[in-house]
Parts: C-alpha cells; sequence; structure tokens
C-alpha cells in the first residue's frame, strides 16, 4: 500500500470516529426507572422523563432513578438500593439510646421545573439521597424519639412512634414547646421537675409542622415502615428491672385484692351456707307440709270413698231387701197360685192324678216285696195240691191293690155308659 492510500485510509477511520464520538454526545438514552437532566453547552437545562432518545448537542446528562429506597433494615438489601445501611441510631427522652430498622421509599418529583431546582440544589442522584433522605429520615426519626422515652417506645407507642415518624419526614417537623412535668428520679427516689418538649397542635387537633425539605423540593413519600427497634443494654436492663418491680407491685395487688376477694368470698360464702341451711330446713319443712297435706288429702279421699261404698252398700241391700221383698211376695203369689191352681184342679177330678201316682208308688213297692218271696217251695212234698202258691201270691195282690184303692177314695172300675 502507498504512502498516499494509507492516508486516505487514516482520514476516512478519523472521519468515522469523528461521527461516532459527535452521535454519542450529540444524544442520549434515558432508560425506564429514570430520569435524565441535560444541560446544553449554552447553560440552558432540560429534563428527559420518558424512556427513549434525546438531544443533548454535546451538553452534560445527570441520570435520577424516579424512586430512592432507603434500607436501614438489620439486613443488606438483596437488590441495589439508593441508601443501604443497618439502622438508625436515635436517643429518646430520658437519654436512652436505641437502633431503628425499616424501609422507606422515596419519589421524584413529576414535573421539570421542581426537578431543575432538585438538581441544582443536590447535582446528582447520589446527592439526594445522601444530603436530602437520608438526613430528613434521620432526624424525622430522632425528633420522634425525643418526644417519649425508652420504656415507652420499648412498650407503649411503639406504632405512635411509626406514625409520629413517617408525618415527620412526609410533611415536616414537629412544632413543639416545652413543659414542665414532676417526675420521681429512679436513682434517688425524689420529685424532680423536668422540661420535655411537647407536640403543639393547631385550632383543628391537628399536629402543627414546620416547612418540609421533601415539600420543597417535590419529593414524595409513598412507602415507609419500621421493622424492629434495638435497645442499648443499659436501657434493656432498666426496663426489664423496672417491668419487674411493676410485676411485682401488680402481684402484690393481686394478692391483696384476692385476699380480700377471699375474703369476701369466705363471707358470702358463709351466707350462702348458712341461707342454703336455712332453705335446707324452710324446704324440709315445706316437704313435710306437703306430706301431710297429702296424707290428710288422702285420708279424706280415702274416708270419702269409704262413705262412698257405706252409702252403696247400704243402697245395694236396700235394693237386695227390695229384691228379696218382691221375690218373697212373687213366690207368695206363684204359690198361692199354684194352690189355687191345684186345688181346683183336685177339686175338678177329685186329685185323681196324685191318686194315681201314689197308688203306681205303692203298688210297685207291693210287686218288689212280693217278687222277692218264695211263693213256690224249692222242695214239695207229695199230698199237696199244684199252684196253690201262685194263687196265693195273686189274691194277696188283689187284697192289697183293693185296700189302697179304698184308702185313696179311687174308683177302679171303669163306668158303664150304655
Amino acid at each position: 500500500m502507498t504512502t498516499r492510500s494509507k492516508t486516505k485510509v487514516f482520514v476516512i477511520a478519523l472521519f468515522v470516529i469523528g461521527v461516532a464520538i459527535i452521535l454519542l454526545t450529540a444524544f442520549g438514552i434515558n432508560n425506564a426507572g429514570h430520569r435524565t437532566v441535560v444541560q446544553y453547552p449554552t447553560g440552558k437545562l432540560y429534563v428527559k422523563f420518558s424512556p427513549g432518545i434525546f438531544p443533548q448537542w454535546f451538553g452534560t446528562a445527570e441520570v435520577y432513578n424516579d424512586v430512592i429506597t432507603f434500607d436501614y433494615d438489620k439486613t443488606m438489601a438483596e437488590v441495589d438500593s439508593s441508601i443501604d445501611q443497618q439502622g438508625i441510631s436515635v436517643r429518646y427522652q430520658d437519654g436512652g439510646t436505641g437502633t431503628v430498622y425499616g424501609k422507606a421509599r422515596f419519589t421524584m418529583p413529576d414535573d421539570e421545573l421542581t426537578m431543575i431546582h432538585l438538581h441544582k440544589a443536590f447535582r446528582s442522584n447520589r446527592g439526594v439521597a445522601q444530603k436530602l433522605i437520608k438526613s430528613v429520615t434521620e432526624e424525622g426519626m430522632n425528633l420522634t424519639a425525643g418526644l417519649m422515652s425508652s420504656e415507652e417506645a420499648y412498650a407503649e407507642k411503639r406504632s405512635i412512634f411509626t406514625q409520629w415518624s413517617s408525618q415527620q419526614i412526609s410533611n415536616g417537623k414537629f412544632q413543639t414547646r416545652l413543659e414542665r412535668v414532676e417526675t420521681v428520679d429512679e436513682g434517688t427516689g425524689k420529685i424532680v421537675t423536668k422540661n420535655i418538649p411537647v407536640i403543639s397542635y393547631g385550632e383543628n387537633g391537628l399536629p402543627v409542622h414546620l416547612t418540609s425539605d421533601l415539600t420543597d423540593y417535590g419529593v414524595g413519600v409513598n412507602g415507609f415502615q419500621i421493622t424492629d427497634w434495638d435497645f442499648e443494654p443499659k436501657t434493656l436492663q432498666q426496663i426489664a428491672t423496672k417491668r419487674e418491680a411493676t410485676m411485682a407491685i401488680i402481684t402484690a395487688k393481686a394478692n391483696a385484692e384476692r385476699a380480700k376477694q377471699d375474703a369476701i368470698t369466705s363471707e358470702e360464702q358463709g351466707k350462702a351456707n348458712v341461707m342454703t341451711a336455712k332453705y335446707e330446713k324452710e324446704v324440709i319443712k315445706e316437704q313435710a307440709l306437703v306430706d301431710a297435706e297429702r296424707e290428710k288429702q288422702v285420708a279424706v279421699i280415702a274416708a270419702q270413698q269409704r262413705v262412698e261404698v257405706a252409702s252403696q252398700q247400704r243402697l245395694e241391700a236396700e235394693q237386695k231387701k227390695l229384691a228379696a221383698a218382691e221375690y218373697k211376695q212373687e213366690q207368695i203369689l206363684r204359690g198361692e197360685g199354684d194352690g189355687s191352681y191345684k186345688r181346683l184342679v183336685m177339686e175338678a177330678d177329685g186329685a185323681l192324678e196324685q191318686k194315681l201316682d201314689t197308688y203306681k208308688k205303692v203298688m210297685g213297692y207291693f210287686a218288689n216285696a212280693i217278687e222277692k218271696q218264695k211263693w213256690v217251695p224249692e222242695i214239695q212234698m207229695s199230698g199237696g195240691s199244684e199252684g196253690g202258691g201262685g194263687d196265693a201270691a195273686m189274691a194277696l195282690i188283689e187284697m192289697l191293690s183293693i185296700k189302697t184303692a179304698k184308702d185313696l177314695a179311687l174308683d177302679l172300675e171303669v163306668p158303664n155308659n150304655k
């Protein structure tokens, strides 16, 4: 390659490099989640909020985050934070120290004029984070700690601490005034007078705020939380000792109250036992009265039942008596009727039926008796007439028949009506 050719290549390379430099210095790129403040060579400032290319024209560019994060928790942040430290040290009203842990998020202004005002004051994203946000947050935490004792922050005002510190960081410091209060010195036990800061409240009942630096520069707080507190060992021991004393007092009061309550309970129990015994006797008495009344009612009912039974038996006897009298009268009438009937029948036929019955029975007795006699001898001697025994029996029967008929006035002859 000739010298002329080398010169030509060198010139072209210089031209390309120059164009690249011009392009790089004439234009810039704003990434998402950021805004870029551009200062042109003329001194004019321009803010690129949206992502994309912007004309830089050989000016300078400063990149800011749209959101600045302040992590002051106990662990290092897993992702990049604008400010990352372990806790914020605070001092409480009683002189005790401690550490507050948490996280906060801050938004940058959305209008160009305010953003330029912020840029002029702090010049960079790091300047805003360290000189504005970090200082305002730490100041708000310490001012809040100064409004309460370490014991109050430890025990009863944790939620209030979060609320007050958030309000002072977002809206400005509370306007405070000194107030004289009497407290008991824990070392000497004497009453001492102290001036302590208290919040001033307006006519609307809300705390009065001083001018807020974050408000002046258009920085907003859209996330604030306190996750934990640490206290110095001396403070923790003091809190533990006081808590033990308080618990002992509470326990003593509780025991005294329990003893008092036990005495009241015993007295009330005694009264209850007396009333129980009294009412048990009353119950026994009432039960006896009830039993006696029931026995009385049972006796009355039994007597009434006996009276009713006797009355019923008397009625039944009277009924039986009347029935017997009626039966007797019936039998008398029946006998008189039967007698009259039989008398009339006997008068009509001369008691023929009765006489015939009697005649039959008598003749039957005679027949049975004669039948049993041996009218014919078993050994007959010669010389007698034949059949003498049978004739004698017939003669005896006829004689008895005639006698019986005569006694009965019974006429056995068949009348001849010819």
